[in-house]
């Protein structure tokens, strides 16, 4: 069962709503009012940007606060900063092995 909601919006068997959009010359895609409340997306909300291949684009909501709150039981116990002194200290010597001849 396909139906047209407000000119522009299809819900299919209730479960999702497509709509056609473009992008503008800045790379903006609107994101219309009817998706946008059914998925409680917000001004300012972030969002994740996936190629998912074949021409799908996938835009996900990030809460923020719970990837934060994923990250530290995740990390629980673990010397992240050492990890990241670590990557740093490793990038800076690809960095300086890749470009030496900058540096003469």
């Amino acid at each position: 069962m396909v139906k047209r909601l407000k000119n522009r919006c299809y819900g299919i068997y209730g479960k999702m709503v497509e709509t056609v959009t473009k992008i503008d010359k800045a790379g903006r895609v609107v994101i219309p009012k009817e998706i946008r409340e059914k998925v409680g997306l917000n001004e300012d909300e972030t969002l994740l940007v996936a190629d998912a291949s074949d021409g799908i684009v996938i835009l996900k909501k990030l809460d923020i606060k719970e990837l934060a709150k994923r990250l530290r039981s995740e990390l629980k116990g673990i010397n992240v900063e050492s990890i990241a002194k670590r990557i740093e200290e490793e990038s800076n010597e690809q960095a300086r092995k890749e470009y030496a001849a900058l540096r003469d």
